[in-house]
């Protein structure tokens, strides 16, 4: 099994308190199970390519993110130019 990293507090938090949260990677893989620390086993599910902040506007809900422009400054931070994917991570 796979691990997915979150260092980004307010994303993890998210995934913790509502079992559940979106977020973007720089990578394309499948879906599969995965297990985070402090958190346990979840279920990664790619969703689609992001390609502008736009892209993002009805996730933010559920991104631990207080708005998508927030959001988006992070995204930009950690992968600048190269590609992005959303997805949804369940916590099982």
């Amino acid at each position: 099994m796979g691990r997915m990293r979150f260092d980004v507090e307010c994303v993890k938090q998210c995934l913790i308190e509502k079992g559940k949260v979106f977020t973007v990677r720089s990578y394309c893989l499948a879906n599969a199970n995965v297990y985070v620390d402090g958190v346990g086993i979840c279920r990664r599910i790619r969703g689609f390519e992001v390609k502008q902040k736009s892209d993002l506007k009805k996730f933010v809900k559920l991104s631990g993110f207080g708005s998508v422009e927030e959001w988006w400054d992070k995204v930009s931070e950690f992968y600048g130019n190269k590609r992005k994917w959303l997805y949804l991570v369940k916590r099982l």
